[in-house]
C-alpha cells in the first residue's frame, strides 16, 4: 500500500521541510492545512508544503501526523505559491515566512471564525463632501483607470499636498464597482488612523492590520478580510501576505520608505512583494510618494512603471520657501538667533511650528571633566545616549539601560559635561524660550503608551499644542493644517554616513518634513541648521529638488557600479568571537569566488561592528543580474549547513538590502 507523505513547514528558523506520513483516515489532506505533529519531544502545529509519494527517510524513524486541524486549506494556492517565492527570493525558511505572514492565532491552532462585519463593527455614517479635483489628480485617475483590469504599475509622484490620497480613494472607487478588495500598504503604523479617517463612510467596510492590535483582533480582522467582509484593508507590512480572495488593486504608499524592508528575520521587502504579487494576479498597483526610491526611478527610466507626477498642491499654495542658517557662525547656540525671532513671529500669528530632529534622548554624549570618563555600551562598545526624564544612560541598539544619577561611575565626580542635543534637550531649551507656549514632544520615548500617539496628533490638528518637537514620526504623511514653519536640525551626521542609502534617506526626510509646512492656505517656510552649508548633496538638493538630485545620484552609482545598477546581496554573521565569524564567511566564500558573473568582498566590519555582545561582519555578493546572484547565494545554502561550527554563528542573507548593520 502507497505511503502518502506530507512535507511539513516549522514555523522555526529552519530552511528543512520535514517529511510525515498522512494516516489512513485522513487522506483528505492537502496543502494549505494545519496540522499537529510531534516534533522532536514536542507536539507543535505545522503547515503542509506538499503532498507527494513516498520519502527517503528511513521507516523507523516515519512519524505520522497526529491531527489535521482544518477541513480546508487556511492558506489558499495563490498564498502558499507567495509564501514560496518569498522564501525562495530571500532565502528565508519557508515556516519563518508563514510565521511572519500570518496571526499567531491561526499558528497556535485556532479554529477559523465564520464572521460578519457589521457584527463585530458599526460602519461610520459619514457622508463626505465631494472635493473638486485639480486637473492632475484627474489626469491621475484617468491613467490609472485604463489599466483597471490588468497588471500596471504605477508611480504616484506627487509632491506633498498634491493630493495623492484622493486619487487612491477614486481609483478604489472604481474598484470597489467591480466588487473587489483593496490592500493598501502603509510602512508605519502611526499612518494607519489617518487613512482609515479619510477611508471610512457609509458604504465601506475598512479595516485595519498591524501589529499593536491585540492578537484576538488580529485573527478576527484577518477572519474577515479572507471572507470578503473587507472592501479597504489598510496595514504594515506584514499585510502583504494576507489572503484577500477578490483582490483588486494594491496601493503602497511612502514606497521609498526603508521600514517597507523588515530588517530581522527574513529580510523582505513589502514594496517589492505587493508588485510581484500584482503581477501574478493581474491587478493594477499604485506606488505613491513624494520622494521616490532610487530603484523605482530607474524602473520608470526602463519603462517597467508607468510615471505619473502631480507638482501642484490642491489649494495651488506654493511649497514653502528653504533658507540655509550656517551654525558655525553663531555662538555655541542649539537654536540661532534668527530661528528663534522666526518662531516667535509665527507664534504671534498663532500658528504652530515643527522643530525636527532625528535624534531622541537628552544628549547622544556626556564625559566627565574630571577624569574624562565616557560612558560606553560594554555590549556595543559605543557611546551611551542620556536620558534625563528617565535618569538614565541608554544604548540605542541593543536597548541596555544603565540609571545615571549625574555623577561619574569612575571618579564619582559630579563635573558632567552634555555634549549635542536630542529631542529631550530641545524641549527643554524650546520651554525656557517659549515659555508661554504649548509644547508638545513625538518620539518614542514619549509616545509609548497605546493610543498616546493619535490623541497627540488629533490635539494638534486641534490647535492644542503650538511648538511640536519630534523625530521622523512627525515627517510624513500627516497633515497639520497650521504648521507654517517647520526647523531641521542636526542633519549633519547623515551628510557623511558610510551606510549605503544614508545619504538618499536624507534627502527623502528634508522633503517629507519640510512637506509638513504651509499646507493650508497660509505660506510655510522651513529653516535648516547645519554646519555645512556649502555641501553639494545639500545645495543640489534645494537649487534643482528632489527630481533632478535623484536623477544625478542615479548617475554616481551607475559610474561607481553600485545598487541600483548591480544586484548585491549581503550575508552577515553574528558570533560573539569575531574570528568565528570571520572564519565562517571565508569558507562560504571559498564556495563562490571563482562563480561566473559574481564579485565577492570581505568578509568586512559592518557599519555597527558589535552590537549585543555579537561582532557582525558581512560577505557583500554583487552581479549584474539578480537571477545569477540568487542562484549563487541558493547554492551556499547546503555550505552554510554544513559548517561544522555554525551552531556558534547567527547567520542571515540579505537580498537588496536598503541597509546593513
Amino acid at each position: 500500500m502507497k505511503k502518502y507523505i506530507a512535507e511539513i513547514a516549522i514555523v522555526k528558523p529552519l530552511h528543512n521541510l520535514f517529511d510525515y506520513e498522512i494516516p489512513s483516515d485522513h487522506q483528505e489532506v492537502s496543502p494549505g492545512m494545519r496540522v499537529t505533529i510531534e516534533f522532536g519531544k514536542k507536539v507543535v502545529n505545522g503547515f503542509v508544503i506538499n503532498i507527494k509519494e513516498g520519502t527517503e527517510l528511513d521507516p523507523k524513524r516515519l512519524k505520522k501526523i497526529l491531527n489535521v486541524l482544518d477541513e480546508t486549506p487556511c492558506i489558499n494556492k495563490e498564498l502558499l505559491d507567495l509564501f514560496l517565492w518569498v522564501s525562495d527570493y530571500y532565502h528565508a525558511p519557508i515556516g519563518q515566512i508563514i510565521g511572519l505572514g500570518t496571526p499567531s492565532y491561526l499558528r497556535n491552532g485556532k479554529e477559523m471564525l465564520d464572521v460578519n462585519f457589521n457584527e463585530i463593527y458599526k460602519r461610520k455614517d459619514i457622508e463626505r463632501k465631494e472635493l473638486e479635483l485639480s486637473i492632475e489628480q484627474l489626469t491621475a485617475i484617468e491613467k490609472i483607470s485604463y489599466s483597471i483590469n490588468e497588471y500596471h504599475c504605477f508611480l504616484l509622484d506627487g509632491i506633498t499636498g498634491s493630493g495623492k490620497t484622493e486619487v487612491y480613494k477614486k481609483v478604489q472607487e472604481i474598484v470597489k464597482k467591480r466588487d473587489k478588495q483593496t490592500l493598501i500598504i502603509v510602512p508605519e503604523k502611526n499612518l494607519i488612523p489617518g487613512l482609515l479617517q479619510y477611508f471610512e463612510d457609509s458604504k465601506m467596510n475598512v479595516l485595519e492590520y498591524h501589529s499593536s492590535l491585540t492578537p484576538k483582533k488580529r485573527f478576527i480582522n484577518w477572519n474577515l478580510i479572507q471572507n470578503c467582509q473587507a472592501d479597504i484593508i489598510i496595514g504594515t507590512r506584514s499585510s502583504v501576505f494576507l489572503k484577500v480572495p477578490n483582490l483588486g488593486l494594491l496601493i503602497v504608499d511612502e514606497e521609498h520608505d526603508i521600514s517597507l524592508k523588515n530588517q530581522s528575520d527574513a529580510k523582505y521587502n513589502a514594496r517589492d512583494i505587493a508588485i510581484y504579487r500584482a503581477k501574478k494576479n493581474n491587478i493594477p498597483i499604485i506606488l505613491g510618494s513624494a520622494t521616490p526610491s532610487s530603484e523605482t526611478i530607474l524602473n520608470v527610466l526602463k519603462k517597467k512603471y508607468s510615471h505619473i507626477k502631480m507638482r501642484e498642491r490642491i489649494n495651488k499654495k506654493e511649497i514653502p520657501s528653504l533658507k540655509i542658517i550656517d551654525m558655525t557662525k553663531t555662538k555655541n547656540e542649539v537654536l540661532s538667533g534668527e530661528v528663534v525671532r522666526t518662531i516667535q513671529d509665527r507664534l504671534s500669528k498663532k500658528e504652530q511650528v515643527i522643530i525636527f530632529l532625528n535624534r531622541r534622548g537628552y544628549s547622544p554624549l556626556i564625559y566627565c571633566k574630571s577624569c574624562k570618563w565616557i560612558p560606553k555600551c560594554n555590549q556595543c562598545g559605543l557611546n551611551m545616549t542620556y536620558h534625563k526624564k528617565n535618569k538614565s544612560l541608554q544604548c540605542h541598539h541593543c536597548f541596555r539601560n544603565t540609571q545615571f544619577h549625574n555623577k561619574c561611575m569612575e571618579c564619582n565626580s559630579d563635573d558632567i559635561s552634555f555634549i549635542g542635543e536630542g529631542t529631550e534637550k530641545i524641549e527643554e531649551v524650546i520651554k525656557k524660550e517659549f515659555s508661554n507656549s504649548r509644547i508638545a514632544r513625538v518620539d518614542s520615548d514619549s509616545t509609548s503608551k497605546k493610543g498616546q500617539l493619535q490623541k497627540i496628533f488629533e490635539d494638534i490638528k486641534s490647535n492644542k499644542y503650538d511648538i511640536l518637537v519630534g523625530t521622523q514620526m512627525l515627517s510624513k504623511g500627516h497633515n497639520f493644517p497650521n504648521v507654517t514653519l517647520v526647523v531641521i536640525m542636526n542633519i549633519d551626521q547623515s551628510l557623511f554616513s558610510p551606510r549605503l542609502k544614508a545619504i538618499e534617506q536624507l534627502a527623502q526626510q528634508l522633503i517629507q518634513v519640510s512637506g509638513r509646512a504651509g499646507r493650508a492656505s497660509k505660506t510655510g517656510e522651513v529653516i535648516l541648521q547645519t554646519a555645512f552649508p556649502k555641501n553639494e548633496d545639500l545645495l543640489r538638493l534645494i537649487k534643482n529638488g528632489y527630481e533632478n538630485w535623484v536623477s544625478n545620484l542615479l548617475e554616481v552609482r551607475k559610474n561607481l557600479n553600485l545598487p541600483p545598477y548591480k544586484s548585491w546581496g549581503v550575508i552577515q554573521a553574528k558570533a560573539r568571537k569575531i574570528y568565528d565569524a570571520e572564519k565562517f564567511l571565508l569558507k562560504i566564500k571559498e564556495k563562490i569566488i571563482n562563480k561566473d558573473g559574481v564579485e565577492v568582498y570581505g568578509p568586512m566590519p559592518s557599519n555597527m561592528q558589535k552590537k549585543a555582545n555579537f561582532y557582525n561582519l558581512n560577505l557583500i555578493i554583487q552581479s549584474q543580474t539578480k537571477s545569477k546572484l540568487n542562484s549563487v547565494l541558493k547554492d551556499c545554502i547546503p555550505t552554510i549547513k554544513n559548517i561544522p561550527y555554525q551552531n556558534r554563528i547567527k547567520w542571515t542573507i540579505d537580498i537588496d538590502p536598503v541597509d546593513y548593520d
